[in-house]
């Protein structure tokens, strides 16, 4: 994920890199065409007083815009935007096509100039469009000009996109969440979240024999059992219901 700052740092760098290059490449084929006007060569100073003079700039337009564009389009490929056009690899032919259609033009104004500048013109063009063969792939023009396609989403989505729900045979990823509490469930206790096949199996606890019943040492009876029913309950049968039991 991109900030703010980033987005607007990689947004500059891509607008410096790509302007920078583009300048760069401007300046090196104006260089070039004027290299070409005087014959294809020039020289200043030094040993060189004696050939052909250059024009005024060119002795330093040729080597900064060569540097200012090697180190534009490092720029670019380091401050890129994370999305959009992959223009970087258009840098070789645009070099190569300029170069080569400055070549060929002077040699065709200028016939004395022959083959010395035709063929290395010729050489140019073709280095700078046999890459551009490969942008007649749909996807390979697409990456350049739109951008690499998105990564596509797992499985499990596509399917439930398309039926509306999850499909078997697909694997799904979960993750889980330890409550506060949770983690203090007996040994044996089953966690009712988890799925039948991941809930763990134990052993049947231990449990103590149930105590055996004792059988009571007195009985208390409130009369005899052949006495009739309609004797009263509390007829006094071998001692009084209220006497004490030290009597």
């Amino acid at each position: 994920m991109i900030t703010t700052r980033g987005l607007v740092l990689r947004s500059i760098g891509t607008l410096v890199g790509l302007g920078g290059l583009a300048c760069c490449l401007t300046m090196l084929y104006l260089g070039a065409r004027a290299v070409m006007s005087v014959g294809g060569s020039c020289g200043s100073g030094g040993r060189y007083a004696t050939a052909v003079p250059c024009p005024d700039g060119v002795a330093w337009l040729i080597p900064v815009s060569t540097m200012g564009g090697i180190l534009a389009l490092g720029v670019y490929l380091g401050l890129r935007l994370p999305v959009g056009p992959r223009l970087a690899v258009l840098a070789w032919p645009a070099l190569f096509l300029s170069l080569g259609w400055a070549f060929l033009d002077s040699a065709m104004a200028d016939p004395a100039l022959g083959l010395g500048i035709m063929i290395p013109g010729v050489v140019f063009l073709i280095m700078g469009g046999a890459p551009l063969a490969l942008l007649l792939h749909r996807r390979a023009a697409r990456a350049v000009f739109v951008g690499p396609a998105p990564s596509r989403p797992p499985l499990t989505t596509r399917v439930a996109g398309r039926s509306g729900g999850p499909s078997g045979g697909t694997v799904r990823w979960t993750t889980s969440v330890v409550l506060p509490g949770q983690d203090d469930l007996p040994r044996d206790a089953v966690d009712l979240d988890d799925p039948p096949q991941d809930r763990p199996t134990y052993p049947p606890p231990r449990t103590a024999p149930a105590p055996r019943p004792r059988s009571p040492q007195f009985a208390y009876l409130d009369g005899p059992r052949d006495a009739p029913e309609d004797a009263p309950r509390d007829a006094p049968w071998d001692a009084p219901r209220d006497a004490p039991w030290d009597a």
